[in-house]
């Protein structure tokens, strides 16, 4: 794969919806992410494991300091910086890990402000940042994307309307639409320290995992331009949230990426399923 430009990258992440930088974290931080990560999957119950089957694990960051120095992470930052992102600000992440042998994750999009007019103008309001702890492939569990399926309509909106549900999590049905391949589909192979920056809008999955061993993901969920949301969105962003496993250093280390708003605006609904402004 070659390294694209930021201009490039700041192109492709508007027209397409998702760009990769590559070589973001370092031996040493991958190796730490790895060690505190393969830790927490292997203390989760058959039970768990089982309620989220197609997606594997859902483990707030929150649970151990070493997500605090990743949601700060300098490099990380440079790179949004590099894309126009000057004032970026955080609302949350997961450790998302495919089992050896696990189904595909169901097509799906992240965002959950569609009722807010801006969902349909071609800036990100949302975008997720994913970290990729070991070599990926489609043969592993890699990302699969639908091209600028952020801005359009795709069958896939209809199909699957809110794909956030414990029987798509549970894989009730695997003929179900949300786990099939589509043919316009794109793979996003990535070696372990990359990370796919993509808008929250956009139609994605991930393929089966058929490999012997776990495949891993951070994702951390940050809002590029917070200070030019909407007053309702922003509203609905600046909740307070406590960390269970951060101390008062590691709250202080994303402090200044948190989001704030002292308004009085009502809090813009949560509402996964895009209107009829979203057309074809």
């Amino acid at each position: 794969m070659s390294q694209q430009g930021p201009k490039e990258n700041f192109d492709q992440l508007i027209r397409d919806g998702y760009c990769l930088i590559e070589d973001v974290l370092d031996s040493d931080m991958l190796r730490r992410l790895r060690q505190v990560t393969d830790q927490l999957l292997d203390a989760q119950s058959q039970e768990i494991r089982a309620q989220q089957r197609s997606t594997g694990s859902m483990i707030d960051v929150g649970v151990h300091p070493i997500f605090a120095e990743l949601v700060a992470y300098p490099p990380a930052r440079a790179a949004l910086e590099t894309l126009g992102f000057l004032r970026p600000r955080w609302m949350s992440g997961y450790i998302i890990s495919k089992p050896p042998n696990s189904p595909a994750l169901f097509w799906h999009q992240d965002w959950w402000g569609w009722d807010d007019p801006s969902s349909y103008t071609p800036l990100p309001q949302q975008l997720f940042l994913m970290y990729y702890l070991v070599d990926t492939t489609p043969h592993n569990g890699c990302l699969r994307l639908l091209r600028g399926s952020h801005r359009k309509r795709h069958r896939m909106h209809d199909e699957v309307p809110d794909a956030h549900t414990d029987e798509l999590r549970r894989v009730a049905d695997p003929d179900h639409p949300a786990y099939q391949s589509i043919s316009e589909e794109v793979d996003v192979p990535v070696a372990a320290g990359d990370v796919v920056i993509g808008d929250s809008r956009l139609l994605h999955s991930a393929h089966a995992n058929k490999s012997a061993q776990r495949r891993t993901v951070i994702t951390l969920w940050y809002f590029p331009y917070f200070d030019l949301l909407s007053d309702g969105l922003r509203a609905a962003i600046a909740r307070p949230r406590e960390w269970v496993g951060w101390d008062d250093e590691d709250r202080a280390r994303v402090a200044g990426l948190l989001p704030t708003y002292e308004g009085a605006a009502e809090p813009v609904p949560w509402n996964r399923m895009p209107g009829e402004a979203l057309t074809h």
